[in-house]
């Protein structure tokens, strides 16, 4: 009897330690293949649009450097306090914007959106919430801009804001890009962000039991498998299926639906004190004549833009005009011969300058505002 309980109590510690070597293999790979994955912007800054800007290697260094984005309730993430050369995040995140030390400004003007409002590509002074205040010194700049997100978050983080007491005298809600983008996925919907899978599935891992469970002791092993059986999908699936918004009209039509819809209430929220709301739809590759040799761009992601950008302008004469003099179409603000993209829709600095011209302009235009001399 006692070399049977000896018999089992040594399988046990051998099975034990099979899964305690394999959670630790599963663990390396993940790293390792977190860490050989090829960074989307390591070479950008060799782009024909740096040319001679020293800063530019530095930047795309700190870009990688950021921490990743804490969990935030109703909006989704944001990033923590970060102090570097060419990025600078305040702790609730925010992206330092220009300010003439020499001008008191009398005005405030608040810029909501995903990265290219944020400034992937761009200095803390080249972001185009920065180069309106360089046009308009009158103005306090607020760049609310974060990765990946869509109106709704905007929406979201400007609500948290009006809460606190937050009364900007112009609104920019500057969109499109990443509602187009995640929103077409073939695994998403018109009510989905980014990360709604990723949080989906570490809620679902919290809640798989107690410390005893068994799914907690093999989920590194789980992990791994999840994470080999997604890079085969994707492998496996055509292009043409990562989206689907081209193929599937009902789809296409609600995620414009939504995206006006939270422009709509954002507009209804501003002017309610007084403000002045600038819905932008913002420009992407795909409508710019402007130099694209340098880049490798989506077909299937053209397809979506092609579906979507004019379904939206069609929607706001149909179903939205309260919107119409309010709304920027800046699809055609880079139709020049020149280097403007790094990819299909962030911007290199000289971009966000003919950008920020066209909002000087528009929000000049909406506020009675005499253009300054330029």
């Amino acid at each position: 009897m006692k070399k049977v309980v000896t018999l089992i109590v040594g399988n046990f510690v051998i099975l034990g330690f099979l899964v305690f070597l394999m959670n630790v293999l599963a663990i390396a790979a993940v790293q390792v293949y977190n860490w050989t994955k090829p960074l989307q912007y390591a070479e950008s800054h060799l782009f024909p649009n740096y040319q001679g800007a020293e800063w530019a290697r530095k930047h795309f260094v700190e870009y990688y450097d950021l921490k990743e984005a804490d969990y935030t309730a109703y909006y989704g993430w944001r990033r923590p306090a970060y102090a570097g050369e060419t990025i600078n995040l305040d702790e609730r995140g925010m992206r330092r914007t220009y300010r003439d030390a020499s001008v008191a400004p009398e005005r405030t003007i608040a810029f909501f959106g995903g990265s290219t409002t944020w400034g992937t590509g761009a200095d803390d002074d080249r972001t185009i919430p920065s180069e309106f205040v360089k046009r308009n010194p009158e103005y306090v700049g607020h760049n609310f801009g974060e990765t990946g997100y869509v109106a709704h978050q905007s929406l979201n983080v400007f609500l948290e804001r009006y809460y606190e007491g937050f009364r900007p005298d112009v609104v920019v809600f500057y969109d499109g890009v990443n509602d187009v983008w995640h929103k077409c996925r073939w695994e998403l919907g018109p009510y989905s962000h980014a990360r709604e899978i990723k949080i989906r599935t570490a809620l679902r891992e919290a809640g798989s039991g107690n410390a005893e469970s068994f799914v907690l002791t093999v989920l590194p092993i789980k992990n791994l498998v999840e994470k080999v059986m997604r890079v085969l999908d994707n492998q496996s699936r055509a292009e043409a299926s990562y989206y689907d918004c081209h193929k599937d009209p009902a789809k296409a039509e609600q995620v414009a639906r939504v995206l006006l819809s939270d422009w709509m209430i954002a507009k209804n929220l501003v002017e309610s004190y007084g403000g002045t709301f600038v819905p932008i739809l913002q420009p992407v590759i795909y409508f710019s004549d402007t130099r694209t040799e340098h880049l490798k761009l989506s077909e299937s992601l053209k397809w979506q833009y092609e579906t979507l950008y004019p379904l939206i302008i069609d929607m706001i004469d149909r179903e939205f005009p309260e919107l119409a003099g309010n709304f920027m179409d800046l699809r055609d603000a880079l139709d020049r011969d020149e280097y403007f993209y790094i990819d299909w829709c962030h911007l290199s600095p000289n971009g966000n300058q003919l950008v920020a011209e066209r909002i000087s302009q528009g929000v000049a235009a909406r506020t009675g505002k005499a253009l300054a001399a330029r």
